[in-house]
């Protein structure tokens, strides 16, 4: 087997590149091994307005530095849920595509019933794909999914039935090891706050591990006054478990409170946080 051979899709296909430096990797090595960017092969950024704008920035960087045509793409409601196109200059940037997915909707996001990306992410961008010729028959969909990341990998499922997830990260045995050496080589980087990941994907969203939500709220808190206002209009819209994104753990207001306090809180949290299926 080559070293590009597991990168080369089954056209027509879509990276679903999620804005992160190892959807960015993955995206490298499909454009390699295809020479570029072929008819057929699609490449789709779903924002839900609530990302970074480093995460943005980045996607915006890679389609400038490689040439590549990203559709960016929202959440919309037209009718019926929808999506729409946008640029970089047009992403919305404070939770509206969530937000209006939320009025559609009889309750919260939460482990167990993880709406947000389904809907804000998995069927925008096959509501796009099914406007386009030979999409409509079936299509591979690769994801970001390391060979270091077994548990996520074997997760995986097609949203649908046109749909084919690959995950070629896996099949050419690709870790992050790699992806932080790959990046440390090139002339543009993903910028976000701090160390790792911590602000990749939606900043505050809830399958974070609480501490690290916490120390995110203590650098940046106002990435979390969406969430805060999304819990409290669920107060009076929602029922049940539907009114909180987590049960199992203070609210987001009380959270950015904990924040705010000088002295150090203790977490009883072992849980390192939960997989989100929105890659890296």
């Amino acid at each position: 087997m080559t070293p590009t051979e597991p990168y080369r899709l089954q056209l027509p296909a879509v990276v679903s590149f999620s804005g992160g430096r190892t959807s960015g990797f993955m995206l490298r090595n499909i454009l390699d091994a295809h020479q570029g960017q072929p008819d057929g092969l699609k490449v789709c950024f779903a924002n839900t307005g609530l990302e970074h704008q480093a995460t943005l920035d980045f996607v915006r960087d890679v389609g400038a530095n490689w040439g590549v045509d990203i559709t960016w793409l929202e959440y919309t409601w037209d009718e019926g849920h929808s999506y729409k196109h946008v640029t970089w200059e047009t992403a919305a940037r404070n939770g509206e595509p969530f937000t209006e997915m939320l009025a559609h909707k009889s309750m919260l996001p939460n482990p167990r019933s993880r709406t947000c990306t389904s809907n804000l992410k998995m069927r925008v961008t096959d509501r796009y794909l099914r406007t386009l010729e030979g999409f409509s028959e079936g299509y591979d969909n690769a994801l970001g999914l390391r060979h270091d990341e077994p548990r996520r990998v074997s997760r995986v499922s097609a949203d649908n039935s046109r749909e084919s997830v690959v995950c070629p990260m896996d099949r050419a045995k690709h870790t992050e090891e790699d992806v932080l050496s790959f990046w440390k080589q090139q002339p543009f980087d993903l910028t976000l706050p701090g160390d790792g990941n911590n602000y990749g994907n939606c900043v505050g969203c809830f399958l974070k591990q609480t501490g690290k939500l916490v120390r995110i709220m203590k650098s940046e808190p106002e990435h979390f006054d969406w969430w805060v206002e999304a819990e409290r209009k669920a107060e009076s819209t929602a029922s049940g478990l539907g009114k909180r994104f987590r049960v199992d753990r203070p609210d987001y207001a009380t959270l950015l409170e904990y924040s705010r306090r000088q002295q150090a809180f203790s977490f009883d949290d072992p849980d390192p946080g939960l997989p989100c299926h929105c890659t890296d």
